[in-house]
């Protein structure tokens, strides 16, 4: 059941990513032709692009992390695996994905503070008139969705730690 949902949601973020991408290209090439050929630009277009970015940046830290495509230095992790202490290299992960969920949680708490904030103001957009807040939820939600692949990824190197790489736990990787 979990892993069902799990290819779910990846199906539904990666839609969501692609899609965003697409209209932000079209939104800005359209305000470009506009801007250029007819002299006159589209008033809502660089606020949509703005808030489709801000979704998709934060969304692909999700999809990011479920593809294991995220930048680091390995330096530390190759040399451990030149000298076959595959089980520190697992110690290792896991206390880099540790620091990763405290991260994640301390800006989850501190986005849906701002997020709580902007829906008690009420403050809208002035171009589209869209409230603010839609694009303040990307941080709160997505970091929540980090938390999850990153709480899949410790029990994930912990069984591998306690001799167990067989039973592959996914929540949503």
């Amino acid at each position: 059941m979990i892993k069902k949902i799990g290819k779910i949601y990846n199906t539904v973020e990666h839609n969501a990513l692609v899609i965003s991408l697409a209209i932000m290209v079209v939104v800005i090439f359209t305000n470009v032709i506009m801007r250029y050929i007819f002299n006159n630009s589209l008033s809502w277009s660089e606020e949509l692009a703005r808030y489709l970015f801000v979704w998709f940046s934060w969304l692909g830290v999700s999809a990011g992390l479920k593809d294991n495509e995220h930048l680091r230095v390995e330096l530390l992790s190759v040399a451990l695996a030149k000298r076959g202490l595959v089980k520190a290299n697992e110690i290792l992960s896991i206390i880099v994905a540790l620091i990763w969920l405290a991260t994640t949680a301390i800006v989850a708490y501190y986005g849906v503070e701002v997020l709580m904030s902007q829906i008690e103001l009420n403050v809208v957009t002035p171009a589209m008139r869209m409230p603010v807040w839609i694009g303040y939820l990307s941080v709160a939600a997505c970091s929540v969705i980090v938390g999850i692949r990153l709480i899949a990824n410790i029990v994930g190197h912990l069984k591998k730690l306690f001799g167990k790489p067989d039973i592959k736990i996914e929540v949503i990787n």
